[in-house]
């Protein structure tokens, strides 16, 4: 006898609801508000003003931000995998050490923002990187330069204008259409990468 299982969707457990979340916005006073180390998996928190806030070692997986307002947040040690951030505002915004497997930013803007990530499939399409820091700093690194990690990424159709992927690991991406005017690649590990720039 033949037993067929529906797949299994995964069940999240968050600490705080959307609703919750956003009264703690609102008690800010436009002020940044501290949402670290939270677990909000698979929270919908679409569309929220959470500039600058704090989610330090927090748990994001599987959430949705949406078309937040991320401007300047802190994501250091975040789980970001598989987390929808498109057309999110994230200019400045800092992903340091984040955990970023299957996530996207497709049509994000990330301007100066500091990725230094690792994720497998990350999804990048239309993205804004104006000016972004992916890679390692040539002056200031030790033997393991600290660099994002992206195998497999999409690039398509993102703005990468005077990006860093000095060092960074980028196996397999895809920059079709790509804008990389004044973008640094030295020592990016580009292997199997589709290279088929815009300019």
């Amino acid at each position: 006898m033949l037993f067929v299982f529906p797949p299994v969707t995964p069940v999240f457990a968050a600490e705080l609801s959307r609703a919750q979340v956003e009264q703690k916005v609102a008690a800010a006073h436009n002020e940044p508000i501290d949402l670290s180390n939270l677990d909000l998996s698979g929270v919908d928190l679409s569309g929220l003003n959470m500039h600058g806030a704090d989610f330090f070692s927090t748990k994001l997986a599987g959430a949705k931000l949406a078309k937040a307002d991320l401007s300047g947040a802190n994501f250091t040690r975040a789980d970001l995998q598989n987390a929808d951030f498109s057309g999110a505002q994230m200019n400045a915004a800092t992903l340091y050490a984040a955990l970023l497997d299957g996530a996207t930013f497709a049509d994000a803007d990330l301007s100066n923002a500091r990725i230094i990530g690792g994720g497998k499939g990350v999804n990048f399409h239309n993205a804004k990187l104006i000016g972004a820091d992916l890679g390692a700093d040539p002056a200031n690194q030790g033997i393991v330069p600290v660099r994002a990690e992206l195998p497999d990424a999409n690039f398509d159709g993102a703005d990468l204008t005077r990006a860093n992927l000095t060092h960074a690991v980028l196996t397999g991406a895809n920059f079709t259409a790509a804008i990389v005017t004044g973008a640094r690649f030295d020592y990016a590990v580009l292997d199997g990468s589709n290279l088929s720039l815009g300019r």
